[in-house]
Formats: structure tokens, sequence, C-alpha cells
């Protein structure tokens, strides 16, 4: 038996190798050939990319032409596209200006008809610029110069200053050319990834064909022993010792599976502590509470939020926050211990009580009364400072909505907003105070966006010389007040409003494109802000682009996208792919309001945007607080080692220009320099 068994694990062996082997051979190697191809490609279109800004640059910049012919000559003959591609520069009627390589010295072969289309090369170089298309067509080589078979691809771009096309040419072979040992390389790869995972499939088998072997053979021993006068007893015996065997095999089975069982139930409470669970405060969070109370018909929750905590960072520093938020969630659940409810940190300065239970009405008045007074006249003691730090708390209150997460977050905005202690909702807030505010901001904003009042207004930005280098785009809506005046309203008041009335993207619409008519009407950069909603928003993004491809390359060398680190970023991955796509279009990234919340620098390593816009709250008391004043020298000394300039806004004071400017911060932004105007241009 063990012969024919192995005979046949030899067979399954053979079998499996060669459907590997052409697996890899006709299915992986070229996918992956054709993937590393691509992404060559695209790393040559970026760098010519690059040098197209660069030629842009220069022939903006360098007045003298002899002296920007040398720039250029220079710059061309010095850079090469993959193994031996070039870029040269073609004027309008299809003259060549400069060719690195010589091959153009014969003006006459921009005239050459392409085969494969009838048409002269020049005149396809002028079709594709003006479709915005990659030129791939067939042409000769040194060596076999009357065989146009060669496939060669063509960038084009287009030079206003020059006057001129940019054009690369490349051959596609050259791309495909270095991954010409990729084949062997993967199948070596391959067959010691196969050899590895054969050795250990041959173990397994041996280590399950075994028992069956020696079960196997005590069968046909007994068997053998058929005729002894002990028979009767020696198969019993055989088949007593089988039965051992095959419950041996059971059982190691069963223990795999348990085992299998526990390592699966550790990793799932391991995953559940990370999602349910707050890493500061060790507190249950959001998702937990969520998850909690979904099957629960009469809920109350109580927000309790803590009053100007973002004024305990500034003064004391994030990581004395943090202490504070630790012993604040101590002292939360020994109240939470005391009437049976559970505790949840939320986000942020927020934590939640959530009474399932739902205690009378009596106990539940007691209940708010003793949270109210929890902090008052009790300090928080920082042991590392050796300071007491006194909180004061505002408390939401839903009892038995349908939605109490949301109801107590509007109960407790309501009760910030009315200087009050503590507020219980209640239906007629809704119909009051929300309904009637949305009512009025969406009949306002229709009436803005049917006659186009949404109105761009810039604030400059300046290097250190003082020296505008940018202008930032704010939104504002054009309006007149009740003396016939007219006025602009700033968007804090209605841009969330306009998110819920699904107006906000009208909007855009129109600040955006009025943003890249002024681009023209001046020779500087030009931001735009971006939230990651937009980012997510496909109409949005549709809109933008539609926008963009109205715009030359050149000048879309001069948008800055700012992006808001502040905002909740769910997915990088999506983020990097937006970045990508438009830096690809010669369009530079911002990070805007940097170093708020919880600053993500692994990500700017990935990201590396052009520019760190330093958020103004650290910016304003940079001469007041020496907390605010490490962490822009971080962020600064971060950013110089990236090669990223950064950009300080709220500048409000001399003084404060002069401390960023000893900092070494790049660009500045205030009203101390400039305030956002409409009329600039």
């Amino acid at each position: 038996m063990n012969n024919k068994i192995f005979l046949k694990i030899g067979w399954l062996f053979i079998i499996s190798l060669l459907l590997y082997l052409f697996f890899v051979v006709f299915f992986l190697s070229p996918r992956i050939n054709d993937y590393l191809t691509q992404t060559e490609i695209e790393s040559s279109r970026t760098q010519f990319n690059k040098v197209v800004s660069v030629i842009n640059n220069k022939s903006r910049t360098i007045e003298n032409k002899d002296e920007l012919k040398k720039e250029l000559e220079l710059l061309l003959t010095s850079f090469t596209l993959g193994k031996t591609g070039y870029i040269y520069l073609v004027d309008s009627f299809g003259k060549i200006i400069f060719d690195p390589s010589g091959e153009f010295q014969n003006q006459q072969l921009l005239n050459t008809i392409l085969p494969q289309t009838g048409k002269k090369l020049i005149d396809e170089l002028h079709i594709a610029y003006d479709k915005r298309e990659t030129l791939e067509y067939n042409w000769n080589r040194v060596y076999d110069q009357f065989n146009y078979k060669y496939k060669k691809i063509s960038w084009i771009e287009y030079d206003k200053g020059l006057d001129c096309y940019i054009v690369s040419t490349i051959y596609k072979d050259d791309f495909s050319s270095f991954v010409q040992g990729i084949n062997s390389l993967i199948l070596n790869i391959s067959m010691l990834l196969f050899g590895v995972l054969a050795i250990i499939g041959t173990f397994i088998t041996v280590k399950v064909i075994a028992p069956i072997n020696r079960m196997y053979e005590e069968v046909q021993k007994a068997s053998g022993n058929s005729e002894n006068s002990d028979n009767t007893t020696q198969s019993k015996d055989e088949i007593g010792f089988l039965a051992t065997q095959f419950n041996t095999l059971l059982d190691q089975v069963e223990t795999n599976r348990k085992t299998f069982e526990d390592q699966v139930q550790v990793k799932t409470k391991e995953i559940q502590d990370k999602l349910y669970y707050d890493e500061l405060t060790n507190l249950k969070n959001r998702y937990a509470l969520e998850d909690d109370i979904k099957d629960d018909d009469f809920v109350s929750i109580a927000l309790i939020d803590i009053d100007s905590f973002d004024d305990i960072n500034e003064l004391y520093g994030f990581s004395t926050g943090n202490l504070v938020l630790i012993e604040v969630g101590k002292i939360l659940s020994d109240f939470s211990s005391k009437f049976s409810v559970g505790i949840y940190r939320i986000y942020g300065n927020v934590y939640c009580l959530a009474d399932k239970k739902m205690m009378g009405f009596s106990k539940y008045n007691e209940f708010i009364t003793e949270l109210v007074k929890l902090f008052k006249n009790r300090p928080i003691f920082i042991e590392e400072l050796q300071i007491d730090i006194f909180i004061n708390i505002t408390v939401g209150v839903s009892i038995a909505q349908e939605e109490p997460i949301k109801t107590a977050g509007i109960a407790l905005k309501k009760a910030k907003k009315s200087n009050m202690p503590y507020f219980v909702y209640n239906n007629d807030i809704d119909t009051k105070d929300i309904i009637k505010k949305s009512m009025y901001w969406r009949e306002k904003l229709k009436i803005a966006i049917e006659e186009s009042r949404v109105t761009p207004f810039y604030q400059a930005i300046f290097d250190r010389d003082k020296n505008i280098v940018k202008y930032e785009t704010l939104m504002r809506i054009k309006d007149t007040n009740e003396n016939g005046e007219t006025i602009y309203i700033s968007p804090y008041l209605f841009l969330d409003i306009s998110v819920k009335t699904k107006q906000y993207l009208q909007l855009s619409h129109q600040v955006i494109s009025k943003a890249l008519v002024d681009l023209m009407k001046t020779d500087k950069q030009i931001s735009i802000n971006l939230s990651f909603k937009d980012i997510l928003d496909s109409d949005f993004i549709e809109y933008l682009d539609k926008n963009l491809d109205k715009i030359y390359s050149d000048d879309k060398s001069r948008i800055v996208f700012e992006i808001l680190e502040s905002d909740y970023i769910s997915d990088y991955t999506l983020l990097e792919d937006f970045i990508i796509k438009y830096r690809n279009q010669g369009i530079k990234i911002a990070i805007d309001d940097f170093g708020t919340g919880y600053s993500n620098f692994a990500h700017i390593l990935k990201i590396r945007p052009n520019y760190i816009k330093i958020d103004g709250s650290l910016i304003k008391n940079l001469n007041s607080d020496k907390n605010s004043y490490e962490m822009v020298k971080s962020v600064i000394e971060f950013s110089k080692a990236l090669n990223i300039r950064t950009i300080a806004e709220f500048i409000h004071s001399e003084e404060v220009f002069n401390i960023a400017l000893e900092l070494g911060v790049d660009e500045f932004q205030g009203f101390y320099l400039a305030e956002p105007a409409t009329d600039i241009f």
C-alpha cells in the first residue's frame, strides 16, 4: 500500500508542478511585466511633466532669449526618458527649435507620412495635443532605417511664452526591456516557493498516511493468522488496535480544531478590544455604545462635554490635556457605578453615561443633579506638574428617544448655546430652532446660487521678504443688509447647513469656477480649499475635472489644493490616489490646519505635500505659550527634513511674524499682513 500511495502522490506532485509552471509562465509573469512596464511609463510621464513645468517657469522668468536658449539646451541635453528617450522642442509651424539627439536634423522628418494613419507626424502631434492624448506611432531605428515597425510614445505640451510644443519621444520597447529578466526571476522564485510548499505538503501527507498504513498492516496480519487456534482472540485484538489508532487520529483532529477555535477567540477579543475601547482612557467608545444600545427600545443618554478644553491644551500642552481626560474618565467611572449606568468616551473631550434599565424619573432627576455638580469645586490633580486644574462640564440629555445619541448631541449643543449647565432634549427643539434656521438658509442659498452671488475672496500669502506669492480662496455670499448696503456673509454661518440641504456642491462649483477664471488674471499661485468629503464625492470630482480640463498645464502649476488635516480622513489610500492624480497634472498640494488634533506624521511621509500650513491656533499664541512655540518648531524641523515648505496662518502682529520668521517659516498669512478681499487683481 505504501508504494501505491506514494506513487499517486508523486504523480499528483508532477501534475501540480506542470499546472503551476503553466500558471506562472502564461498568466502571472505577463501580467507582472505589464504592470511594471505601465509603472515605468507613468514614472516617465511624471518626469516629463516636471521638465515641462521647469521649461514653463524659465520661459516666464528669463527674458533674455539667448540665455533662455542656453538654459533649455542644457536642461534637455542632460535629461533622458527611460533608456534612450528624450524631449525636443518644435514650433507651431513644424520647425525643430532644439533636438538634443540630432535625430531631427533633417527638418523634413516631421513631415514623414506615418504608414498606420496616412498623416504627417507633425499633424499627428497637433491632433494629439488638441485631444490631450498620448500619441503612439510606428517609427524606425538607427540600425533599421527603412523599417517603420518600432512603437514610439510621445507626450505633447505647449508653452505660450516660447510659442512651441514640448514633445517627448521614446521607444515603447525601452519600458519593457528592463523587465526582460523578470520571467526567469519569477520562475526561480516560484519554483523555490513550490518546493517549500511541496515539502510542507509531503510532511503533512505522511503524518496523515502513516497511521492509516499501520492500520492497514494490522488488518493484513489479522487476515494472515486467521487459521491459528486463537483466531477469534487475535482478530479482536487487531480490531481493537485499529479502533485505537483511528480514535487517536480523531482526537488529534479534535484537539487541533479546539486549539484553532481558541486562537480565533483570542484574536477576535483583541480586535474587539481595539474596535470597542478607547486607547487613552480604556473606556468603551462610540462603536461600543452603538452596539450596546442597538437592541434596546428605551435608552437614556447623557453626553458630558468638558467646557473650554482647548484652553487646557493651549495652556498646559496636549500631554497634560490627555492626563485630564484620563482623570475625568476615572471620576465618571466611579459615578457610573453608583447609578449602575454604562460609561463611554465618545470622542475628544465628550463622554457618555447610558442608562439601559430606565431608572425612575425621580432617580434620574437625582442622577442629573449630581452629575452637573460632580466637578464643581473638585480639582483635577496632575501629579506630573503638581498642579490642580478646575473644569466645568455641560450635559446634554436624551430620554427614551428614537435616536438617543443624535438627540443627546442636539441637547448638548442647545445647552452650550444657551449657556445652561444641562438641557433635556424634546421634540420642540427641531421644529423651533434647527428646522427654522435650515429653511431660512436654504432659501437664502438658493437665491445666491441662482443669481451667482457666491463670491471668492482672496487672502494674500507672503514670502519671508513680505512679497505676495499666492492667494488663498475663501467663500463668501454677496448680500444686502437692512440699510441696502452690500455685505458679504462668512461661510461659518451657512456651510454646515448647506451640506444638509444638498446645496454645498453648487456653492463649491461657483467659487471654484470663479477662482479658476481669476487664475488667468494673475501670475501668482491660487490655493483652493478641499475637504475629505469633497474628495469622496464623485460628482464634485467630475465637476472639478471639467474645470481643470480648460486650463493649460503651465497654469495648472499655479494651483494649490489645500486639504484639511483636521478632517476625519477615513481612507488614506484614497487620499494618496487623489494627490497622485492631480500632482501628475502639475497641481501642488498643501495640508491645511496641520498641528491640530492627532496630526498624522506617518501619512505625511507618504503624501509628501508641497506645503504644510501650520494651524492658526498654534501660531496665534506663538509669543505667549511655550507649548505652541515648541510644537511649531517641531513641525518646521520635520517639514524642512522632508523639503516641504511651511506656511504660518493667523499672523496677527509684528511680534508673531518675527518669531515665525526666526523659526524658519517659509510663507506667512494673516490680518497683520493682509485681510481677505474680493477685488485684488
